[in-house]
């Protein structure tokens, strides 16, 4: 069993500030905050303009339900959803961010609750995945924006609405999915007319599965990344 209180093994930034540094620094991770936090704060809000400035143009994003897309077109994939009643929310629940000493490229990681309520049977319920955001930032002619946006997925549950009103769990599909986000991925395949994909980036207590490999992964490129190297997410 790997060691779960440690980063994978070579994935820590050497060379990348974090907490405390230099001043003009703390101002800049405090703009990589306010970029990251509006993923969740313009998006459920449908502050589809506001929402595009987090970005690079050229950027892309991979969800559970969207895959890797462009974020023009997951832009455009949020509106159809949400006209055909999908209904997701987030919670913000912390921030992170490694930031070369140069100031030009920096890796942030906000904690965070995608709640989305789905009508299964009859019955409202919420699926809700606690996960972390990363986000690629670069700052290019003096603008900061994201380049890539992944998320790790850590652990969900299923939520009645009205608690004596339950929908009918095919139990054997449930368990099919990874355990970072079995209930999510179950709900949104069952409604959304999607095929969620099983390998997205789980917990570091995932290890040994694709979903833990993933994890790891994604902290490889984060570090390539505050290294100056070029990576595809």
């Amino acid at each position: 069993m790997p060691d779960l209180h440690s980063l994978p093994l070579g994935t820590r930034p050497e060379g990348a500030i974090r907490n405390n540094g230099p001043d003009h620094l703390v101002l800049e991770r405090a703009k990589l905050r306010e970029l990251a936090e509006g993923w969740p704060c313009y998006r459920d809000a449908c502050e589809w303009e506001n929402f595009e400035s987090i970005f690079h143009p050229g950027a892309h994003v991979y969800t559970t339900w969207s895959g890797r897309v462009s974020y023009k077109d997951f832009i455009a994939a949020s509106k159809a959803g949400m006209d055909k009643g999908a209904f997701i929310m987030h919670r913000c629940h912390g921030v992170t961010t490694d930031i070369t000493p140069d100031g030009l490229r920096a890796v942030t990681k906000m904690k965070a609750t995608i709640t989305q309520r789905f009508t299964i049977d009859g019955a409202e319920v919420d699926a809700e995945g606690d996960c972390r955001f990363c986000f690629f930032f670069e700052k290019v002619d003096g603008r900061w924006g994201a380049v890539f946006v992944r998320h790790w997925y850590e652990k969900d549950k299923l939520i009645p609405v009205v608690l004596n009103v339950l929908p009918k769990i095919d139990f054997e599909k449930l368990r099919s999915f990874p355990d970072g986000y079995k209930c999510l991925a179950y709900c949104q395949e069952l409604t959304m007319g999607v095929t969620v994909s099983k390998d997205m980036p789980g917990h570091r207590r995932h290890a040994g599965s694709v979903n833990g490999d993933k994890h790891d992964l994604l902290y490889r490129q984060a570090k390539d990344w505050l290294d100056g190297k070029g990576i595809d997410v």
